[in-house]
């Protein structure tokens, strides 16, 4: 059995994977397929760069934030990992945070997350705001996403791909019934979409769309509020270059 004192808070280590396990406590519950599969091949190339952080429980590691991390090293053939050793009983908020500041979480999981938070500390939301360093409206709309019904919050954590914003808006409504309804009329939209046309997609766009769809996730769940003003110019210049590229390829279209 390990004992805890032959570990030092905040030292690095390298950790076996065969002795990391999961922590049910994970925020994240969905791995994207293809992230996942190009997260593998930059470790089988260049080995685990970031540490994860792992706590003991009873004698066991359990992985407190890099799971992703370690899934990947294991499909690599990695036999180790570096990691963090941390131990406090706050590690469900190390493990949110880390999550949230490389965009780990779909909208659902972070809600989800943040609720958990709410009820293991007696946190409230002007808690939540200071610990995450984010806005009262942001952190207020996201607990929101947890009224969703669950058959909603189930397929979202398998599906990311659905925006913030367009979940917010079925949050929003006052009847379970009615957030049904309109999660329905939305995905029988996106069905009608893909069926139009040659298949919806051809051969030559196809891997475009989803990293046009991905981008425009981020764009829509990124909180411009928490933003430097130098972040904020940077921004805006991408954007317009985005739009550049945009408009050309419509009026090319057009043409």
């Amino acid at each position: 059995m390990v004992k805890n004192e032959s570990y030092v808070c905040n030292q690095l280590y390298s950790i076996p994977l065969a002795d990391l396990q999961p922590d049910p406590d994970q925020p994240r519950k969905y791995f994207d397929p293809a992230a996942l599969e190009e997260l593998t091949a930059s470790i089988a190339r260049n080995s685990v760069m970031t540490p994860i952080f792992f706590r003991i429980q009873d004698g066991t590691k359990m992985i407190v934030a890099g799971e992703r991390r370690c899934a990947a090293a294991r499909n690599a053939g990695v036999a180790s990992v570096p990691g963090i050793y941390v131990d406090t009983p706050n590690y469900t908020e190390i493990s949110l945070i880390e999550n949230m500041v490389r965009s780990d979480l779909n909208p659902v999981e972070e809600a989800e997350a943040l609720d958990r938070l709410m009820k293991e500390h007696e946190y409230k939301q002007s808690d939540l705001c200071e610990i995450l360093s984010k806005s009262k409206p942001y952190i207020s709309e996201t607990l929101s996403l947890n009224r969703l019904p669950a058959e909603i919050r189930d397929e979202c954590r398998q599906n990311p791909s659905i925006p913030k914003k367009t979940l917010l808006t079925f949050a929003k409504k006052r009847l379970e019934e009615d957030m049904l309804k309109a999660y329905k009329k939305y995905k029988d939209g996106l069905s009608a979409a893909k069926g139009s046309g040659a298949d919806g997609k051809t051969e030559k766009v196809k891997g475009i769309f989803g990293d046009m769809s991905a981008t425009a996730r981020k764009i829509a769940e990124l909180d411009i509020k928490t933003l430097t003003k130098e972040e904020r110019k940077n921004f805006a210049v991408s954007l317009q270059s985005m739009k550049a590229v945009v408009e050309n390829a419509m009026a090319a279209i057009a043409e």
